[in-house]
């Protein structure tokens, strides 16, 4: 025998966990805000030492490196964003900042200490198939 259930009770259970929802990917895009500010100060830091003492690869590579991981926190900020205007995540953006680590991974790793090939060969691996990831994709939306 199937219990039975209260639509008032299921819904408001539901409201509640909705609003419970947004509160926490409201405190995660303000944590990701301020990670992103603190990455360019960082970002900024980084530039003008390399302008007034150091012109070595070493500073351009941590340059570089901040950049790139300001530009991911920058695309899950975006995830976040289209999450609060539809209620759906856009695996695109997903796979995109997942795409971006890994050419971080190949550009700043790579240039810091040698790679084996193994190493590179799972990297490209993985770059392979996010790129096909977001080519299937295309448009598609999950709701949640």
């Amino acid at each position: 025998m199937a219990p039975s259930s209260n639509p008032d009770y299921d819904s408001t259970i539901a409201g509640f966990l909705d609003k419970v929802e947004s509160a926490v990917y409201l405190l995660v895009s303000i944590f990701l805000v301020l990670l992103a500010l603190m990455t360019l100060i960082i970002v900024g830091k980084d530039m003008a030492s390399f302008v007034s003492q150091q012109y070595g690869l070493d500073t351009l590579v941590l340059v570089l490196n901040d950049l790139l991981v300001t530009l991911i926190i920058a695309e899950l900020i975006q995830t976040v964003i289209v999450y609060f205007k539809s209620h759906k995540l856009e695996l695109k953006l997903i796979l995109a900042a997942g795409l971006t680590a890994m050419i971080r991974h190949i550009l700043v790793f790579g240039v810091e200490k040698s790679i084996t090939w193994e190493d590179m060969a799972v990297t490209a691996l993985l770059i392979l198939v996010i790129i096909v990831g977001i080519y299937l994709i295309g448009e598609k939306k999950v709701s949640t």
